[in-house]
């Protein structure tokens, strides 16, 4: 494989790209064969969907004939002209006549067009019948259908009965006719051929519909007749389902679907879908698929050896000037027109030139800025150190003072020494480089402490912090900008002064906001505070310790980080320092490296 890969980059470009043209072509079309082979299953699916669907229809179609038959049936069943006729005693014959001729037999009947015909039957040997009246002789009085209604009077039955004008077999509903509760007559509502056949419109399927055990009232399938009976067998489900079965029902080769369900009585209908229907399908999608792939080959190569021709030629100039500008010619002319991945190669190499050409004044500011902040922090050591004349001396002088309130019994004049001492101790021996926040905290406390012995009961305060106490933080961080709220808020205030810092995250950052209730800032002084921070100007006048705090920060991790203001004159105010959540990202002045928006 490692020796054929290495003649095919030995080729050109256009080669390649035809060999594979052909290496994806080939599979392509052997796929696309075992896809058409296969497709026989997808088409039968898709055929037995649609008789699915018809079946459906029919099974609505017999619901709706039921619906309107029994509605029918039970409206002729409880006509008290009906019931008059068959109760009432005669002396002349031409009462018979005269209700055959005006009653509301044919007026109904009329109304039903879903109806073939609708008889009457009764048990009275003084009866004068005719077509629509019947006598009920022993044959049909022995009749299932017959005794059926007579024992449940109030029910309809369903079943497929002869008709006695051609004696044909046909569907359907049967009631008794009762008064005072006593059965006087029997009708039965035939339902159309013609009715039921226009819900059957598929010529390629064939039908079967079944009332009861398998009584056919209508077959399009030959070996069926409408009039016989079918036996089903127990793999076929009587429960009201829907079953597929590949092979065929009564003999018949191909699929079989069938539906039973109950609507007033037991209904199935069968669907039989010929085998020559699927093969019909296969042999059209066959034809059609074959001319339009072989259509698409021959246009896929036209269209493949037009599109090698100008991508080899637009590779082999963008190959040149590669060359020269590897060779150190920085002044080659960069130019193509298109708007594709070629034409993006050559803008890339116009701004990997650009690159090349600003890489070192990249690195040189770099370490500018580098050597900037380690300037700055310098500087802030210096300031915390300019009361350093004699460490040791103004160590031993506090120990000293302390021990003395001690020893007068002054324990809380000796408590705010020690706190004092290790207040300046740690300001004496602040050092480049990053401390825990648990450190930063404790000391941020303990000036807190000294705070609240100076002013009391006016002055309250409160640290929370839910960020991992291992956070690495810069130092003298929080200090200054707590001091910043004594010195500039709450002095001023007589009573109820108070401090609250809070330490928590916010998404990819880390939040510490000190409030204060003192006396805010006017929109001047926010306005001429803010120009300063923006500006880093620690060279004089006030809030030195924000605008330094300020400047570390931005210089350390980078311009998106350091102190917002939020305040109200009279209310108080809010400084909000944000530091990263990962405390390893540095900015381009500690690691030397720019970024895209430092470029920018």
């Amino acid at each position: 494989m490692e020796i054929k890969s290495i003649k095919l980059k030995n080729s050109s470009i256009r080669n390649q790209m035809l060999i594979m043209f052909l290496i994806v072509i080939l599979p392509l079309f052997a796929a696309s064969i075992m896809l058409l082979v296969n497709m026989r299953s997808e088409v039968t699916d898709k055929i037995i969907s649609i008789a699915n669907e018809r079946a459906d229809s029919l099974r609505n179609s017999i619901t709706n004939l039921v619906d309107t038959s029994e509605s029918f049936v039970d409206s002729f069943a409880s006509d008290e002209r009906v019931i008059s006729f068959l109760t009432n005693e005669y002396e002349d014959n031409s009462d018979y006549y005269r209700y055959y001729s005006r009653g509301p037999h044919q007026e109904r009947l009329r109304a039903a067009p879903f109806l073939e015909c609708v008889k009457v039957y009764t048990e009275r040997e003084d009866f004068i019948t005719n077509v629509d009246y019947i006598y009920a002789d022993e044959e049909i009085r022995s009749e299932q259908w017959y005794m059926a209604a007579k024992e449940n009077s109030g029910e309809f039955i369903w079943d497929v009965v002869s008709d006695p004008s051609d004696g044909k077999r046909r569907l359907s509903c049967i009631k008794a006719i009762a008064k005072a509760g006593s059965v006087i007559g029997v009708v039965c509502a035939i339902a159309s051929d013609e009715w039921i056949s226009r819900g059957v419109s598929s010529e390629e399927n064939k039908t079967i519909l079944c009332v009861g055990p398998g009584n056919v009232f209508f077959s399009n399938y030959d070996e069926v007749n409408s009039e016989g009976r079918i036996e089903f067998d127990s793999s076929i489900s009587m429960n009201g389902s829907k079953m597929v079965m590949k092979e065929g029902l009564l003999g018949f080769k191909g699929h079989t679907i069938t539906e039973t369900f109950s609507y007033g009585s037991d209904f199935q209908i069968i669907l039989l879908i010929p085998e020559g229907v699927t093969d019909l399908e296969i042999n059209k999608l066959s034809v059609i698929y074959s001319g339009y792939f072989c259509l698409f080959f021959i246009l896929s190569l036209l269209i493949i050896v037009l599109f090698t021709s100008v991508f080899s030629r637009r590779i082999t100039l963008l190959s040149e000037k590669m060359h020269a500008v590897a060779g150190g010619d920085f002044k080659v002319e960069i130019s193509d027109e298109g708007n594709d991945e070629i034409a993006q190669l050559y803008t890339d190499l116009e701004q990997m030139i650009h690159s090349m050409q600003t890489m070192i004044d990249d690195v040189y500011q770099a370490k500018l800025q580098n050597e900037e902040f380690k300037f700055v922090q310098m500087e802030a050591e210096f300031k915390a150190l300019a009361s350093q004349i004699n460490p040791h001396f103004l160590y031993n002088t506090l120990e000293t003072i302390r021990m003395k309130a001690f020893c007068n019994n002054d324990k809380e004049t000796a408590d705010l020494v020690k706190k004092l001492g290790k207040f300046m101790r740690r300001c004496l021996e602040f050092k480049d480089g990053e401390v825990t926040l648990r450190s930063e905290l404790e000391f941020t406390n303990g000036y807190l402490e000294l705070q609240s012995a100076r002013f009391g009961d006016r002055v309250s305060y409160s640290i929370y912090s839910e960020v991992s106490k291992d956070y690495m933080i810069l130092p003298l961080v929080i200090q200054p900008v707590v001091e910043n709220a004594f010195v500039h808020g709450i002095e001023s205030c007589k009573v109820n002064g108070r401090i609250e810092i809070r330490v928590y995250y916010s998404g990819e950052n880390v939040l510490i906001d000190v409030k204060d209730n003192g006396i805010g800032m006017s929109a001047d002084k926010l306005a001429e505070l803010q120009e300063k921070l923006r500006r880093n100007d620690t060279s004089s006048g006030k809030s030195i310790g924000l605008t330094n705090v300020n400047k570390r920060i931005k210089m350390y991790h980078g311009e998106r980080y350091g102190l917002t203001i939020k305040t109200k004159e009279g209310e108080g105010t809010t400084i909000r320092i944000t530091l990263p959540r990962d405390p390893s990202v540095r900015s381009a002045a500690v690691t030397g490296v720019k970024t895209d928006s430092e470029r920018r």
